[in-house]
């Protein structure tokens, strides 16, 4: 069944273009191997977050450089992307640290109760991974609309000084960021669904749900991702409207 549904998702996207469609699939491809291999050396006692922030950078590239070619828009998109994943990681291990997010809820007792949970890993550690693995997605994309949109943007009026581009560019920022984080919300809210209903039958108080562990901890994982989104906002405007003064100059 996978195989079938990954043929029809590679055919909708050769439908919808040829070239970029099949970079796209591959990227996906690409991509679950870095997940796989980030998973794989953390359970071999490698540092989590290092390893998790060094995947992000790689996840990134691939999904800018691959699709979209090399370019000032792919450039400034990844530049940003990478300073807000290191600024955000610093937030990350606070609020990590000060909510004690890691580890498992009581939620999850009955099913790993008959495990060992002595597996020489730092569970503090693996929640930053997480959160920073989660946000990296919806990051690239937030970044890449902004650069691309600017770059049309200057393309067409190529008086605009870095100023009125940063001002256009927060403002493109402003009409993407409420779908993107209304898509966030739901994608989390979608996936924790099943906990929900699994509140609802067991007569769990609303005190109680909005202080269980893995309720928090989804919840934390939407402000990070939707503040990851924020904060790049600003910064990819900045950055691009820069890369292209500059490119210009050196052109005259």
């Amino acid at each position: 069944m996978n195989k079938i549904l990954l043929l029809i998702l590679l055919l909708l996207m050769l439908y919808i273009d040829k070239k970029r469609g099949f970079k796209l699939f591959l990227s996906l491809i690409l991509n679950f191997g870095i997940l796989v291999t980030i998973f794989y050396l953390i359970a071999l006692g490698a540092n989590p977050i290092i390893v998790s922030l060094l995947g992000c950078f790689i996840i990134s590239y691939v999904i800018l450089y691959l699709v979209n070619g090399k370019n000032i828009k792919t450039k400034s998109a990844f530049i940003s992307v990478v300073i807000v994943l290191i600024i955000t990681l610093a937030l990350i291990f606070v609020v990590t640290k000060v909510s004690r997010i890691a580890g498992f809820g009581y939620e999850s007792y009955e099913e790993i109760n008959m495990y060992s949970y002595d597996i020489g890993l730092d569970y503090t550690n693996i929640s930053i991974s997480l959160i920073l693995i989660s946000l990296i997605g919806a990051m690239v994309d937030s970044s890449i609309a902004i650069s691309s949109a600017l770059y049309e943007v200057y393309d067409n009026n190529k008086k605009l000084g870095v100023k009125e581009l940063y001002k256009s560019g927060i403002n493109i920022g402003k009409d993407i960021l409420c779908t993107t984080t209304n898509t966030l919300y739901f994608a989390f809210l979608g996936d924790f669904m099943t906990l929900i209903f699994w509140f609802y039958g067991t007569h769990t108080s609303f005190l109680e749900i909005i202080n269980a562990k893995t309720f928090v901890a989804e919840v934390i994982k939407i402000l990070f991702s939707a503040s990851g989104c924020l904060l790049v906002i600003p910064v990819s405007a900045y950055i691009t409207a820069h890369l292209v003064k500059n490119k210009h100059k050196s052109i005259d």
